[in-house]
Order: C-alpha cells, then sequence, then structure tokens
C-alpha cells in the first residue's frame, strides 16, 4: 500500500515537472557499484525530440548536461546525429552522440530497463507521439578515446554501457 502511495506521488511530481519546465531527468545508482546513470523525460513529449543517456557523470553534471542539451534543442542549434560530437570547443574531448538501439530501450530490454520510465512517461504525456527514441551521450576517457577504439581505456568500460550495440553484443 505505502509503496503504490509513494509510486503515484512519484508519477505526478514528474509529470508536474516535465509539465513545468519541458523536462526532468532520473537518476539510477550510487556511485558505489557500476553502472550510474541518468536520464531524461520529457524532451519527447515536449519538443519530439529523441530522450538522452549518460553515464558516469554525477547528478549536478548530468542536470547540467540536460538543461544544455534541452536549451540547444529547443532553441534549434542542436539536432542529435549519431557517431557527432557535441559542443566540443567546451569540453577538453568531447562527447559524442550514439543513438541506442532499438533493443535496448524499455521493451527490448526487460533485464536493463535503462530507460524504462522515459517509455512509460512518453504513453502518459504524449500518446500519440509513438514510442521514444533515445541518444546516448558517450564520455571519452582520460586520452579523448572512445570505447570502440581499440586505444580505449578498459577500466571504465563497466562505468559505462554500450547502450548503441544490440543486447548480446555488449
Amino acid at each position: 500500500m505505502f509503496d503504490s502511495f509513494m509510486r503515484n506521488l512519484h508519477h505526478r511530481d514528474t509529470k508536474r515537472r516535465v509539465r513545468r519546465h519541458g523536462w526532468t531527468a532520473i537518476y539510477v545508482g550510487d556511485y558505489q557499484n557500476a553502472p550510474t546513470w541518468a536520464y531524461t523525460i520529457g524532451f519527447h513529449s515536449t519538443l519530439g525530440a529523441p530522450e538522452v543517456i549518460v553515464f558516469d557523470v554525477p547528478m549536478a553534471s548530468a542536470n547540467s548536461i540536460f538543461h544544455a542539451i534541452y536549451s540547444d534543442l529547443k532553441s534549434g542549434k542542436l539536432v542529435m546525429r549519431d557517431g557527432e560530437p557535441w559542443r566540443p570547443d567546451e569540453f577538453e574531448h568531447p562527447l559524442i552522440w550514439r543513438e541506442v538501439h532499438a533493443t535496448r530501450l524499455y521493451d527490448g530490454d526487460p533485464e536493463n530497463p535503462w530507460l524504462g520510465l522515459a517509455e512509460d512517461f512518453a504513453m502518459i504525456l504524449a500518446p500519440g507521439k509513438g514510442p521514444i527514441t533515445a541518444f546516448q551521450l558517450v564520455i571519452t576517457d582520460a586520452n579523448g578515446h572512445v570505447p570502440w577504439e581499440p586505444q580505449y581505456d578498459e577500466s571504465l568500460r563497466p562505468l559505462q554501457r554500450e547502450l548503441y550495440l544490440p543486447v548480446g553484443d555488449a
């Protein structure tokens, strides 16, 4: 009974935040265990844009990144394209967009619902817009290498899942 009450309260709060700000974020994990991730809710319903997921970024930083992405999408300065960098001049090493493979979205990967609530809320907030799509903002290692490059720091692989690969390939 209490769990149901808390879930309903959380859903109402999430809907309120999306209606007020155009988006909100969900933060998963404790930074003590990998993976830890954050993702958006509302980009799809508010802007008709893909939702965004990022791994191993502290909550305050993820929130700042999501706010900047939302602003760039809303103003038309950003169109996400698979494999392209985002804001390369603002970071020592660019962040790279990768389209989340369909098998990694909520219904495709029930063992790991990486963006589970984003899909649920898309159906609640904008049922006529269809299913969500998503992009992963991939963070480079300290030397600027990305996970698909052979020089990538393998110790970081558990921290940043490769959602751009189909289930079973990563």
